[in-house]
């Protein structure tokens, strides 16, 4: 498998499965997320804080949602180059023999279809992640390094229209056998490519 890809809310686990399946699978994968350009970009270049203005780079954006506030992140072009470089980055990797796992928020179908093109002719197993509202909430209260409200919607958004592989449930079953069931999916996978 080259790549196995999680979207999800923010704080929905997705990390911690990606730690998990590092730990469990066979071989070795590389845990990528746009995260990772995030903290590559320099400070001026987003607006990531408490604050709610327009930048370059990555900025939130205050909207109301079933009659509360929330937060959706949002890109200027900055953002949209950087955004364009992860997905042409994890591709680069994979096509230089390496397997990875992507930890993202993607924007429902249009940003998952834009990965589906991106990474055509490799082989991918799409999972959704989801988790109960209420946890989600905690958690993102619990870790302080997010914008309070912005898991809920993700929540409404990241998973719009998107078909997966399969579905993954964070509120009701650990990372450690969440992982197990993805490895058991991926292994799978490879035994029906092999017979083929």
């Amino acid at each position: 498998m080259d790549v196995i890809f999680l979207n999800g809310p923010s704080s929905s686990g997705k990390s911690t499965i990606a730690k998990a399946l590092q730990s469990q699978l066979a071989g070795y994968y590389l845990h990528i997320g746009i995260d990772t350009f995030i903290s590559m970009m320099p400070d001026k270049a987003n607006s990531l804080g408490d604050e709610t203005q327009h930048a370059d780079g990555f900025y939130w954006e205050k909207e109301c949602l079933e009659g509360r506030d929330v937060f959706r992140v949002r890109k200027g072009q900055y953002g949209i180059q950087v955004n364009d470089a992860y997905r042409t980055t994890v591709k680069h990797l994979v096509e230089s023999g390496l397997k990875v796992i992507v930890d993202d928020v993607a924007d429902g179908n249009e940003e998952i279809t834009l990965w589906r093109d991106v990474l055509k002719g490799k082989d991918c197993l799409f999972v959704g992640v989801i988790c109960e509202e209420s946890l989600l909430e905690q958690r993102e209260k619990s870790r302080g390094d997010r914008k309070l409200g912005s898991a809920r919607e993700q929540l409404r958004r990241v998973h719009k229209n998107v078909e997966y592989d399969m579905w993954v449930d964070t509120s009701k079953e650990s990372a450690d056998t969440i992982a197990l069931k993805i490895g058991a999916k991926v292994e799978a996978q490879i035994s029906r490519e092999n017979r083929s």
